[in-house]
C-alpha cells in the first residue's frame, strides 16, 4: 500500500477523490492540500454548464474528447444521482455569421421565445440537451464521497515539491513537510506554481450573479452571441456573462459585464433584474494550448489540468484515465 497526495481541491482534485472512491485501488493514506485562502477553486465561481455546444465527432481532437468526457458525465448522472446537477436545454442563438453558425448547428430555427424568455425579434436558435451544475451542491457531494478513503484535508498551501529517492517531498506554507508515494497535481491555474513545464496560462472570467429572480420551473442556459444567461430555478439565482481576459489574476471586470447586460437587454422583450443588483463574481481558469486538457505523467508525480470549456465533464472523464494509472 502507497500514500497519495492531491494538491488542488476544485473539480479536478474531487472528481478524482470520487473516481478512487469508485475504484478498487488502495492507499494507506491520501492527503489533500486546498488552501482556501492563497488558492481559491474557480470551480466555485464557473456558470458551469456541460453541453455539446454544436461539437461532432470527428472534427477534432479537443472534439472527440469533449463528446468521451460528455459520454462520462451521463453515465456518472445516470448511475449516481449526484446532488447538484439539472437536465436543462441550452440554447445558442446568433444574429451574424449566420451560415457558419447554421453549419455548426443545423436544427436550429427562428423562433421569439425561448422557454420563459421573450426576444424583441426572431433569432435563429438552437437547442441542446445539457446539464446545469450548481458548484457548491455538486462539489460538495464529490467531497462526501471520501468518506470511504482514508482521505486527510489539510488547508495549506503548498511551496516546493521535489524528488526525495523513490518519495515526493512536500513542503507547505506553514513549514510542514510530507514525503508521499505518489502525487497528483490538480491545482488548475495555480498549477504553475508546482509544474516543471508551461502546459497553460491563467484566465481570468466574471460573470453577474443575480438573487430572488423569476424566470419560471425550469432552469435554462441562453447563449446569444457569445453573451450568456443561466438561470437556477432551484434557487432563482440568474448567472449572465461571461467575461475572458487574459490577466494572470483576479481582477473583477465589471466594465465590459455592464456591455453584456445592455446587449442582452437589447435584444430581450422579457425584463432584466436591476443592472445595480447583480454581484460580480470571478475566477481564474486555466487555458492550454488549443483549449485541450491535459493529463502528463513524470515518474511518481502526475498533472491533471486546462479545464477551460466543459470543465466539470472533462475532469471525471480524465480523472478516471488517471486512476488507471496510479
Amino acid at each position: 500500500m502507497t500514500t497519495l497526495a492531491i494538491i488542488g481541491a476544485g473539480i479536478a482534485g474531487r472528481s478524482l477523490i470520487y473516481a478512487l472512491a469508485k475504484s478498487k485501488k488502495n492507499f494507506s493514506k491520501i492527503i489533500v492540500f486546498d488552501s482556501d485562502q492563497f488558492t481559491q477553486a474557480c470551480s466555485f465561481r464557473s456558470t458551469a454548464i456541460v453541453a455539446p455546444r454544436g461539437v461532432s465527432s470527428g472534427h477534432s481532437d479537443l472534439g472527440d474528447l469533449i463528446l468521451k468526457g460528455l459520454e462520462t458525465f451521463q453515465s456518472h448522472i445516470k448511475n449516481d444521482h449526484p446532488n447538484g446537477v439539472f437536465n436543462i436545454t441550452q440554447y445558442t442563438g446568433a444574429v451574424s455569421k449566420l451560415e457558419m453558425f447554421k453549419k455548426r448547428y443545423p436544427d436550429g430555427e427562428g423562433v421569439t421565445q425561448l422557454g420563459s424568455i421573450i426576444l424583441k425579434n426572431e433569432i435563429y436558435v438552437a437547442q441542446e440537451s445539457a446539464y446545469l451544475i450548481d458548484p457548491k451542491l455538486y462539489l460538495n457531494w464529490l467531497k462526501d464521497q471520501s468518506h470511504k478513503l482514508p482521505v486527510e484535508w489539510k488547508n495549506a498551501f503548498v511551496t516546493s515539491i521535489k524528488k526525495n529517492q523513490d518519495l515526493t517531498e512536500i513542503k507547505t506554507s506553514s513549514n510542514e513537510t510530507v514525503l508521499v508515494d505518489q502525487l497528483v497535481v490538480t491545482g488548475g491555474a495555480y498549477n504553475r506554481f508546482w509544474q516543471p513545464r508551461t502546459f497553460g496560462k491563467p484566465i481570468q472570467g466574471s460573470y453577474f450573479e443575480f438573487h430572488d429572480v423569476d424566470l419560471g420551473a425550469e432552469s435554462f442556459s441562453l447563449t446569444l452571441e457569445g453573451d450568456n444567461i443561466v438561470y437556477h430555478a432551484h434557487t432563482k439565482i440568474m448567472l449572465m456573462g461571461s467575461t475572458t481576459l487574459d490577466l494572470g489574476h483576479v481582477l473583477p471586470e465589471r466594465q465590459e459585464l455592464d456591455r453584456v447586460y445592455e446587449r442582452l437587454a437589447q435584444k430581450l422583450e422579457t425584463s432584466l433584474p436591476s443592472l445595480k443588483t447583480g454581484q460580480v463574481i470571478t475566477g481564474l481558469r486555466e487555458k492550454a494550448a488549443k483549449r485541450r486538457p491535459y493529463l502528463y505523467r513524470d515518474n511518481n508525480i502526475f498533472w491533471l489540468g486546462g479545464l477551460y470549456k466543459n470543465g466539470f465533464s472533462l475532469s471525471l472523464h480524465l480523472a478516471q484515465d488517471l486512476v488507471g494509472q496510479l
